[in-house]
């Protein structure tokens, strides 16, 4: 899959699109494809090294809107459009900058 990702702080010229195993589902998680995302200030902040928890390489991206593609969490459908922000998403662990993303079960929200 192809993802954004940061290697080392510095301007936008650090953003790099490589190719990136899927992410494998683990329990607790849920596996999303990504169909949209947002580009804040909290992004660059991270991007530029601002962000002290962050650790490199790292898939940015705070915000994204996606589709259930694996899950552990059993109120969830196959192909089901969610949403996620935020929760360390692109700080702790790889967030929406990418083709496919693994979410913590807790931080996703269904889209009626």
């Amino acid at each position: 899959m192809k993802a954004v990702v940061v290697s080392s702080p510095g301007g936008p010229e650090v953003l790099e699109v490589v190719e990136r195993q899927k992410p494998v589902l683990k329990p607790g998680w849920t596996l999303v494809k990504i169909q949209g995302f947002g580009i804040n200030h909290s992004e660059i902040f991270t991007r530029k090294g601002q962000s002290p928890s962050v650790k490199f390489p790292r898939g940015l991206g705070i915000e994204s809107v996606g589709l259930v593609e694996e899950t552990t969490r059993p109120d969830l459908r196959i192909g089901q459009q969610i949403i996620s922000i935020m929760g360390e998403m692109g700080r702790a662990f790889d967030g929406g900058y990418a083709e496919y993303t693994l979410l913590p079960n807790e931080q996703i929200y269904t889209i009626k």
